[in-house]
């Protein structure tokens, strides 16, 4: 009875020893990369033990309104960095955080609300990476648009697109720029450039243009305002 009583006691004490270390090293790096990227975490704690700490109901909202839910979600501390893994029913992410402070990130076919009526709600696939040392980062994502109001010339209720991502720090915020090229099957066909350029106390400005080839002809979508609030001018390519 009390060699039982005992091994009960050493179980709790190591359990309690890993469990706390960890819940308060996946704290401390959560909050050093929502501190750095202004990105804002909510989650509900489901368990923790030497393998990690599970959450469920994870929910991440970005500075400019982009928001991803996942059911649930696994992280682990690593020597100054953490590496975490999420699931959004059958699709899932991945993210790496290293000691130096890069952050690499994998998306699969996750469902992202863009934050604007007009992009509407994007399924996401590629990856990004990000060095807080050099402020700044690229990617490469493959975007479905299944409920966009993007006014083309042509009515497509859904289409892909392949984008390059390019961000780096001005001093005032993060400048990102986006190549496209967008894919509507025989419908029609697109490739432009987006900026989106920091403001002081203010949204990012969003330019750019997507040259747009139909059975119409040629047309250049011209773009301004801001990310949750674009503002589009059709131009015909004489």
């Amino acid at each position: 009875m009390i060699a039982r009583v005992f091994l009960f006691l050493v179980v709790f004490v190591a359990t309690l020893v890993w469990r706390f270390p960890y819940e308060a090293a996946i704290a401390d790096r959560l909050a050093r990369l929502e501190a750095r990227t202004g990105a804002q975490v909510d989650y509900t704690p489901e368990s923790a033990s030497i393998l990690g700490v599970e959450w469920k109901d994870m929910r991440v909202t970005t500075r400019t309104g982009v928001k991803v839910q996942f059911d649930q979600a696994k992280l682990r501390p690593t020597l100054n960095g953490m590496s975490a893994y999420a699931t959004q029913g059958k699709s899932q992410g991945r993210m790496v955080m290293g000691p130096t402070g890069d952050l690499s990130i994998r998306m699969d076919q996750l469902n992202i609300d863009s934050g604007s009526k007009t992009f509407g709600e994007m399924n996401v696939t590629g990856n990004v990476t990000h060095s807080f040392q050099k402020r700044a980062g690229e990617g490469s994502l493959r975007l479905v648009l299944a409920h966009h109001q993007i006014p083309l010339p042509i009515e497509v209720e859904t289409f892909e697109s392949g984008n390059r991502l390019f961000w780096q720090d001005r001093g005032q915020g993060y400048e990102l720029r986006i190549e496209v090229k967008v894919l509507g099957g025989t419908e029609f066909s697109a490739d432009g450039d987006i900026l989106l350029t920091p403001q002081p106390g203010l949204p990012h400005s969003l330019s750019g243009k997507l040259n747009i080839q139909t059975k119409l002809g040629k047309r250049r979508l011209m773009l301004q305002g801001t990310w949750k609030d674009p503002h589009w001018t059709m131009v015909s390519d004489s």
